[in-house]
């Protein structure tokens, strides 16, 4: 064959091949396919990504939001158009179903974006919800393949079964000191389709780091952002003949533990619960570290001349306990009485 015809060939392959990929992208799919694998792995000539915004979602939902990440150094063209399937696993099979009326204006994805792509509408006319799989369909200009975002509505037993895979998760990661998730985790419980998931440190990192290890459910809640909270009730180290001190006066970076040592100096016994704080200083302020706020509601006692021990707990792996001055503080009383204060205890991480 010589050049020409070769080349002629060559353009032609290439004229039916980008025919044949507009056209598959147009279509509407309804051949079996029992692949559900959430996970768009990228191939090297297939760089766009899209992704629903969480794996799942609550029968009530109303609309997605879909994502997309275009990888490549080029702008990426597509359309607002869709496709919306539902997964028929007696019948092995994605069904389509109706869709939003959507204008046919271009979307174009910048280089290195990531964030959100459009809305796709889940109380159209015509749209039966089931508890089940869904998968929504896009195509771009520049990519080899029709592109899938997959999630699932759940009703009120998938949301208990949601909530078993947390426990069993934070069940399994207790004893894991490595394991950041599972030890930030205070409790779980459920309110309706809610999934209240209680972190030591509910700072929005470690709430995208529970969503990416244990579970990406649009309808969890780990409650309103705490933010830097100061002590503002005055502590004392030594008063009334009671004292309250550390093993050391310092302790390195990363220290987990802090032994404790509250003596009773004075006549009378004094009476506490399990309950403490850990507080840095910062600038003029004393800020509350990150910690288990959980406690056994039991009283105990210390009569006079004795000692009471507790290790106090910093929590590293929550906190940045960077150098600095530390204290450890405890609300106390004299059995009987009414008046209560905090004892307190100051050391210095290096």
């Amino acid at each position: 064959m010589n050049r020409n015809r070769f080349l002629a060939c060559f353009f032609l392959w290439g004229i039916l091949v980008a025919n044949g990929l507009l056209a598959g992208c147009m279509e509407t799919h309804h051949q079996s396919n029992t692949s559900t694998d959430k996970n768009t792995h990228l191939a090297s000539d297939d760089l766009i990504d899209i992704s629903a915004e969480y794996d799942y979602y609550p029968l009530k939902t109303t609309k997605v939001v879909l994502q997309v990440t275009n990888h490549s150094k080029d702008i990426c063209e597509g359309r607002q158009a869709y496709t919306l399937e539902y997964y028929d696993e007696d019948q092995n099979m994605w069904e389509a179903l109706p869709v939003d009326t959507v204008s046919d204006t271009p979307l174009l994805i910048p280089s290195g974006y990531k964030g959100v792509c459009q809305l796709v509408p889940l109380d159209i006319t015509g749209l039966k919800k089931r508890v089940g799989k869904y998968r929504i369909g896009k195509c771009f200009v520049n990519s080899v393949k029709k592109h899938y975002a997959f999630f699932e509505l759940v009703d009120s037993k998938g949301v208990l079964e949601l909530r078993r895979r947390i426990d069993d998760y934070n069940r399994k990661g207790a004893n894991d000191k490595t394991d950041t998730v599972a030890q930030n985790i205070l409790m779980t419980y459920t309110q309706g389709d809610t999934i209240f998931v209680m972190l030591m440190n509910n700072d929005l990192r470690f709430q995208e780091m529970f969503r990416r290890k244990v579970l990406s459910y649009s309808s969890v809640s780990h409650g309103a952002f705490r933010g830097d909270i100061p002590l503002i009730q005055a502590t004392y180290s030594d008063t009334l003949q009671i004292r309250m001190r550390t093993e050391h006066q310092s302790y390195p970076v990363g220290t987990e533990t802090v032994s404790v040592t509250l003596t009773n100096h004075s006549k009378r016994t004094l009476f506490f619960g399990e309950d403490y704080g850990v507080v840095r200083k910062e600038g003029n302020q004393w800020i509350l570290l990150n910690g288990n706020n959980s406690w056994l509601d039991i009283g105990i006692g210390v009569p006079s001349g004795k000692d009471y021990h507790f290790d106090a707990c910093l929590y590293p792996i929550f906190n940045e306990n960077c150098p600095g001055i530390y204290k450890v503080f405890k609300e106390i009383s004299f059995i009987g009485g009414q008046k209560k204060w905090l004892m307190s205890a100051e050391f210095e991480i290096k």
